[in-house]
């Protein structure tokens, strides 16, 4: 299996790109009296730091930290092992560290010292406490901590980090339009390398090698599912299930390109496609078309599902079971918003999105289509790069 060359690295960060970050991650700081938010997690330590690496993350042993005070300095409290890989990584010199694996002590006391000796103004310091965030040190370290920096508080600080990376910049969008290349050559690859009788594990083994070899770092997210007419969970597999004629399939891929993902499905038929299934998916296309021309400057996340329900609920469609109709699209697989009633967050430019209408039909069965798009000064402009009309169809 060959591909094209490579190009040269798309959305590269310079120091200017942290430099923004951090200038505004003071400013919110400073609007939620915070004197400095610390992070544990993968995605917002490398956010701030620019720290990346393939160790610290699929191991629970070490844990990690980044503060990042409100005067705009950063600290990395980090296990000697990965000091090196820090310096070669992140802009941050101010670095502490200890002599990890120390179950006893697994630098608290570095931390602490760091936390109550930084200037308070507030005397709070913001954690990742809040939804849709996760803290990577063990909750026993966090109370200890909590209880080794008195008086200083320990408050969600999520807020801050929500609205940081809600508007992704250019480079950041270079990366995910270019992860959205990747899956879309892959997809469109993917009626040459079925074969009738492939199992849903063949199928998505074959899928993740195709994308990983044109130049995506990882897939942690292939889900697939398929049945006779159609299948009834978009989250679930791959099984041993053979895959033949009168079968539909959908495969949903989050794969990713130097830390940031894609996150969109395509569906197929073996064979040819019934006209209930038919009608259900051009209504999904037309449902995802008024998605993608709500997601405008001005409108909210609810706005853009409401767009999106009401080409299915004018058609007698039931509405399918996932919650809402996409998200938010950068350095997870999901963040904020959420296309749903009641997510009044406003779209600017910058801001990357799924549209992802999903409806039932049969006995059990759900149909979902899905893009990406980033939120423009004009509109929206698709990332990923847009399904056929007709559900494609593989010869039994």
């Amino acid at each position: 299996m060959r591909h094209p060359e490579r190009p040269p690295e798309p959305g590269k960060f310079t120091r200017r790109e942290f430099e923004r970050r951090v200038e505004r991650a003071c400013r919110l700081m400073t609007r939620d009296k915070l004197d400095g938010i610390l992070v544990t997690s993968e995605t917002n330590l490398e956010y701030l730091s620019g720290f990346t690496t393939q160790f610290a993350w699929n191991t629970p042993t070490r844990p990690w930290y980044f503060l990042l005070r409100r005067n705009g300095s950063g600290v990395a409290v980090i296990p000697e092992i990965g000091v090196s890989n820090w310096r070669s990584t992140s802009w941050v010199d101010e670095i502490l560290a200890w002599p990890s694996p120390r179950p006893e002590n697994e630098g608290l006391d570095l931390l602490s010292k760091i936390v109550t000796g930084t200037r308070r103004r507030y005397g709070r310091l913001g954690v990742e406490l809040g939804a849709e965030s996760r803290l990577g040190m063990p909750a026993g370290d966090f109370l200890r901590l909590k209880r080794m920096i008195r008086p200083v508080q320990m408050i969600d600080g999520s807020a801050v980090m929500r609205e940081l990376r809600l508007v992704k910049s250019k480079a950041e969008v270079a990366r995910i339009r270019h992860i959205c290349e990747l899956a879309s050559d892959t997809f469109d690859a993917l009626p040459g390398f079925f074969n009738v009788g492939d199992t849903e594990k063949d199928l998505v083994r074959k899928f993740q090698a195709d994308i990983l070899l044109r130049g995506a770092d990882k897939t942690p997210y292939t889900a697939i599912g398929s049945g006779r007419g159609g299948y009834n969970s978009i989250i679930a597999g791959p099984t041993d299930r053979k895959i033949g004629a009168g079968d539909i399939f959908l495969i949903d891929t989050g794969s990713r390109y130097a830390g940031y993902f894609c996150d969109f499905d395509r569906n197929y038929a073996i064979g040819k496609v019934r006209d209930p299934v038919r009608r259900v998916h051009d209504l999904l296309y037309r449902a995802t078309d008024a998605g993608i021309a709500a997601a405008r400057p001005g409108n909210t996340a609810a706005d853009v599902f409401a767009a999106q329900a009401r080409v299915l609920v004018d058609a007698g469609i039931e509405l399918g079971n996932v919650g809402r109709f996409g998200h938010g699209l950068g350095k997870n697989l999901t963040e904020p918003p959420s296309n749903m009633p009641g997510d009044d967050t406003q779209l600017e430019p910058g801001v990357v999105l799924t549209i992802e209408p999903n409806a039932m039909y049969g006995r059990g069965k759900i149909l979902v289509h899905e893009e990406n798009i980033v939120v423009t000064v004009d509109g929206a402009e698709l990332l990923s790069r847009r399904a056929p009309r007709e559900m494609v169809i593989i010869d039994a």
